[in-house]
C-alpha cells in the first residue's frame, strides 16, 4: 500500500503565552458498533470529560460519523481547543489522517499529530525507513505483498500485517521458525487483511512502552512500562498480542503484567530514552505519542511507533501519567495546553 504524505501544515504560530480555552473531545462513530461498543465508547467519553471538569476546563463531546465540519461549525476556533479523538470515519476506521485536515481547515488547534505524521506511522514499513535514515536502531525486516520469502534466513522471525494498529494480526502464530511457517503466516495476513505483510527479526527481549509528551527541545520521557512476559515459558506467547491488549477474559491478558515505572539500570534507561526523543522527532510526533522497544545485548530497537497512542484511563500512556503524578484529568489537560500554543490569535 503506497502512503501519499502530503505537505505538513499548522494551524498558527506558537503563541508566547498560555491561553484560556475551552475543550471538544471530538469521537468517532462507526454504524456497525455493537451495543457494548457504543457503550464502552460512551464511558471513556464521560471520564474525559469528567477529568476536565475537575482541573476546570469546560469540554464539550462533539461524536461524528463522515461529517467532521459540520457539528463544529458552531464553535469559535478562538474559544475552543479540540482534543482529536476521532479513530477515522465511518467506514473508514483507520482513517485517522483524514481528521486533522478538516480541524486545521476550519481554524482549529487540535491535539496530537497532524496528518503527515498519522499517515507515516500507520504504514510500518515507511516507519522503518525513516528509523533507518536517522540511524535509530530497528529489527531486521522485509515487506511482502506475496508470499515468496526472497532470501528470508533469520528466525524466529514475526509477521504483522504493514498497515494495521492495536495489534491486529497479532497472535503466537504470528512467530514462525521456518521458511513454511513463514510462507504460510504471510499468507494468511495477504488473505486476512488485505495488505502486505511486515516480517522482521524477533528479538525475544524484554519489552518497553515508552511514552512521550510536549514538543521541540521541552519533549519528556513519561516513566518507562516493561511488560513481564514471566510466565510465559515459551517464547511464542512472549508478545503483546491482541488478547494480551485487549481481551480482559484471555490467559494472555491476565498473565501478562507490567511494570511501571520500570527497574532499570541508568546506562540503559538513558539509552531508551534516547532512541524515544528520536524516534518522537524522526515521525514528527506531536503533543504526545508512545515508542514500544525490546532490547536486545543492551540496544534498544524500535519495534512499533505510535501517534495519538491510546489515551483511555486504562491505557499505557493514561499509566505512565499516573506514574509521573498525574491524574487522568490533569494528563489530558496538559495534552490540550500543548495544543492552545497552536490557537490561532484573538
Amino acid at each position: 500500500m503506497a502512503l501519499k504524505l502530503k505537505t505538513r501544515r499548522s494551524v498558527s504560530a506558537p503563541s508566547s503565552a498560555p491561553r484560556q480555552f475551552k475543550a471538544i473531545i471530538l469521537n468517532s462513530v462507526f454504524s456497525d458498533w455493537s451495543q457494548d461498543d457504543t457503550i464502552l465508547s460512551e464511558e471513556c467519553l464521560t471520564r474525559m470529560k469528567r477529568g476536565l471538569g475537575i482541573v476546570g476546563i469546560e469540554a464539550t463531546v462533539v461524536q461524528v460519523k463522515r461529517d467532521i465540519a459540520g457539528p463544529l461549525k458552531k464553535f469559535d476556533p478562538r474559544e475552543y481547543v479540540v482534543f482529536n479523538w476521532a479513530e477515522g470515519i465511518d467506514g473508514e476506521p483507520n482513517a485517522y489522517d483524514k481528521v486533522p485536515p478538516v480541524l486545521e481547515e476550519l481554524g482549529f488547534a487540535h491535539t496530537g499529530s497532524d496528518a503527515w505524521a498519522l499517515a507515516a506511522s500507520a504504514d510500518k514499513a515507511f516507519t522503518k525507513k525513516l528509523l533507518l535514515e536517522n540511524r535509530i536502531p530497528t529489527p531486521v525486516s522485509k515487506t511482502y505483498e506475496r508470499a515468496a520469502l526472497n532470501g528470508w534466513r533469520r528466525y524466529p522471525a514475526l509477521v504483522k500485517p504493514a498497515t494495521e494498529h492495536c495489534s491486529f494480526g497479532i497472535t503466537r502464530d504470528a512467530v514462525v521458525d521456518s521458511p513454511q511457517q513463514l510462507k504460510e503466516r504471510i499468507q494468511y495476513v495477504l488473505d486476512t487483511w488485505k495488505c502486505p505483510a511486515l516480517v522482521e527479526d524477533f528479538i525475544d527481549g524484554q519489552e518497553f512502552n515508552v511514552s512521550v509528551w510536549g514538543n521541540g527541545e521541552s519533549a519528556q520521557v513519561l516513566p518507562i512500562s516493561m511488560m513481564d512476559y514471566s510466565a510465559f515459558p515459551d517464547y511464542h506467547d512472549r508478545l503483546c498480542t491482541f488478547d494480551a491488549k485487549w481481551n480482559p477474559d484471555s490467559e494472555a491478558y491476565r498473565l501478562t503484567a507490567v511494570q511501571c515505572p520500570a527497574l532499570l539500570d541508568k546506562t540503559l534507561k538513558r539509552r531508551i530514552e534516547r532512541v524515544a526523543l528520536a524516534t518522537y522527532k524522526a515521525l514528527k510526533i506531536r503533543d504526545y505519542g508512545r515508542v514500544d522497544m525490546r532490547v536486545r545485548n543492551n540496544v534498544p530497537y524500535v519495534l512499533d511507533v505510535n501517534a495519538n497512542p491510546d489515551i483511555t484511563m486504562e491505557g499505557g500512556f493514561a499509566r505512565s501519567c499516573r506514574a509521573a503524578g498525574f491524574d487522568y484529568g490533569q494528563s489530558i489537560a496538559k495534552i490540550l495546553t500543548f495544543a492552545a500554543e497552536r490557537m490561532p490569535a484573538l
